[in-house]
């Protein structure tokens, strides 16, 4: 016996084709989603048509219509390509004229379809949903500045994190300055209003110092750090299509429901406890950063030649012992990433055993009823999520060249 859940444009639809015991009587017991997926299409050739030779894919986005808008800051544009994959249009440009771009850090669609470009350090550029440019909106960036993140609420408004600070010499630290501010921006007015305060851990008391030496002992490099610590907590967002915000930010399986003043307004949760952080896990944890040091030493060491090999060597032993000296959180977050869909099913991908590897996929409602799980070798939490089930990926394709990935997910099954 077995529940058939189908989506439809926007959501999943849950259709009861027969009758039997339903979830488990255990509330933190998987129940297993099968998903039916079909490819749609890939855009991002080496040597294919001028638009899809991508530098750099930092962002992708579809609009209502099932448009695919593709970030290529590097280029200095946007790409968008239609249902099929078929190219539509570029949108911008490298220049300093009407609709041409300096330094495109960020870029978001808009409720209304119109687009908007962040061209660092201080300004937004704004074009029409058919890609026309409609003006620009300059800011002081000392007034507050957003980060490359940016999503549109429904008010019209932007929400950022982790914009660069550009504090004047006569203001203070702020208190409680290790947590993460999560911005809120509205085109054509200065300044930002913090409208969450994200949790943090507090920095790591102890200090460290990374120096490098040359071949006569004298000092070429000090830095003075915080010590390393591993398995520290993310910071994960999605939007909801009424404006409210979804954040994860602790290590508890736990995810904010934050309102359009900033409040607390509710909290999706399973009873699933992170894992302790073991001995062995320690252990593992640091074997796979000294092997990730050494790789990173050796690909260095190939790029800058022979003469450099003292130098990446003396910083790779100050990095090791880096590693030898880490410190750990008590337990492994348990959340390693999240994203709201387009019909406001939360996706919560929980972190892998010992705190690495792909985990499994949690369909959850707003509401806070538990859907179902993907497994962890399913489909991933897309990029960008479209109408109709459409999920895109950024990938890399032939001679490290970006490409993007469009499936659609057309139904998933409980058993």
């Amino acid at each position: 016996m077995n529940r058939a859940e189908t989506l439809l444009p926007g959501a999943l639809c849950i259709l009861l084709l027969a009758c039997g015991d339903g979830p488990a009587a255990d509330p933190g017991a998987d129940i297993p989603l099968t998903p039916t997926i079909e490819d749609v299409y890939s855009v991002g050739e080496y040597s294919g048509e001028d638009w899809e030779n991508f530098t750099r894919v930092d962002k992708i986005a579809f609009d209502a219509s099932g448009n695919l808008h593709i970030f290529d800051p590097q280029a200095m544009r946007i790409v968008v390509v239609d249902r099929e994959g078929s190219f539509v249009r570029e949108i911008g440009g490298e220049g300093e004229g009407p609709g041409e771009l300096g330094f495109p850090y960020g870029f978001e669609i808009l409720r209304d379809g119109r687009i908007v470009i962040y061209d660092f350090p201080r300004t937004w550029q704004l074009y029409d949903p058919q890609g026309a440019f409609l003006e620009e909106v300059t800011f002081d960036m000392f007034a507050g500045a957003p980060g490359s993140l940016l999503m549109a609420r429904s008010d019209g408004r932007i929400v950022s994190r982790g914009g660069m600070r550009m504090a004047r010499s006569e203001q203070e630290e702020e208190e409680d300055s290790h947590l993460r501010d999560i911005e809120l921006f509205t085109l054509g007015e200065a300044g930002k209003e913090v409208l969450y305060r994200a949790w943090n851990l507090e920095p790591t008391e102890l200090d460290e110092e990374l120096t490098t030496e040359n071949e006569r002992g004298q000092t070429e490099m000090s830095i003075e750090m915080t010590r390393l610590r591993a398995f520290e907590p993310g910071l994960h967002l999605g939007m909801l299509s009424d404006g409210r915000l979804a954040v994860v930010d602790s290590m508890a399986y736990r995810v904010k429901l934050i309102g359009l003043d900033g409040s607390v307004v509710g909290a999706v949760e399973r009873p699933i406890a992170p894992e302790p952080v073991t001995g062995a896990v320690m252990a593992a944890e640091r074997e796979r950063r000294r092997e990730a040091l050494s790789e990173a030493a050796a690909a260095t060491t190939d790029a800058t030649g022979f003469l450099e090999a003292d130098l990446i060597e003396q910083m790779r032993a100050n990095q090791l012992a880096q590693v030898d000296d880490m410190v750990f959180t008590d337990v492994i977050p348990a959340i390693a990433g999240m994203a709201v869909d387009a019909g406001d099913l939360i996706w919560v991908e929980r972190t892998g055993p010992g705190g690495h590897g792909p985990g499994p996929i949690d369909i959850l409602t707003a509401d806070g009823e538990y859907v179902g799980t993907l497994p962890a070798d399913g489909p991933r939490i897309p990029d960008a999520f479209g109408p109709d089930g459409l999920m895109a990926y950024i990938e890399v394709g032939e001679f490290d060249v970006p490409i993007v990935r469009v499936i659609r997910l057309v139904t998933m099954e409980t058993n």
